[in-house]
């Protein structure tokens, strides 16, 4: 099976540096999409959302340090970490290249093992950051999960106490019985996954729908 590869966006005016470090990447297995247009790579950026973006700061129009402002300003591409890739290198200029929301840089012209060493440093910042954030999102999902259950206990106990009182064998009609047995039942395993996942403690998460992943309660463990 074909694992996913990262994806870069590499933007720079330059033509030559871009089929330099397009030839570089695609080399590596990385998926590269280019514009020589900063512009362009803001509408590039409706439709895709790539792992990591390579910039050049001096271009025409929007420079490198605006397109990277822009990016900080948008919920969809606050988070993608940035690398600005310039022959301006002094205090300055770096100085506001972070300032402005980059994540590192590369010193143009490209050293190939710092470029790709670099590059590899912030992808897996990039990935531990992801996952300690999913790791904390999944814990509050199952914090507020827990205080619903709580909620749904009591309600769940009247239930049982009400089909226990309609003792299924003084109905005559056999469909009532079987539905009341299935209302007894299908209450009782509510009750056994609300109990469950109140106490969860080691869990999995899967593929739900859309991209979305949600935690496999037949999976999860509780003291």
């Amino acid at each position: 099976m074909e694992t996913e590869r990262d994806s870069i966006l590499i933007v720079d005016d330059n033509t030559t540096n871009l089929d330099i470090m397009q030839a570089i990447l695609d080399k590596e297995g990385y998926q590269t999409t280019t514009t020589d247009d900063s512009s362009e790579c803001l509408e590039i950026l409706k439709t895709l959302l790539p792992d990591l973006i390579l910039l050049d700061i001096s271009m025409p129009g929007m420079n490198g340090l605006e397109v990277c402002k822009a990016l900080q300003m948008d919920s969809r591409t606050t988070h993608i970490p940035v690398i600005f890739v310039t022959g301006l290198t002094d205090n300055k200029t770096i100085t506001e290249a972070f300032e402005s929301g980059g994540t590192d840089y590369v010193k143009k012209p490209i050293n190939r093992a710092e470029f790709l060493a670099r590059i590899k440093s912030v992808l897996s910042r990039q990935k531990y950051k992801n996952s300690l954030l999913e790791k904390e999102r999944l814990i509050g999902v199952l914090e507020m999960a827990g205080a619903v259950c709580h909620e749904l206990n009591q309600p769940l106990q009247v239930i049982q106490l009400y089909t226990e009182a309609i003792a299924p064998s003084s109905l005559r009609d056999k469909a009532a019985r079987d539905s009341l047995e299935q209302i007894r039942k299908q209450t009782l395993r509510m009750g056994q996954i609300t109990r469950k996942i109140m106490h969860i403690t080691k869990y999995e998460s899967r593929d739900y729908l859309n991209g979305v992943r949600i935690i496999d309660i037949e999976k999860a463990s509780s003291p």
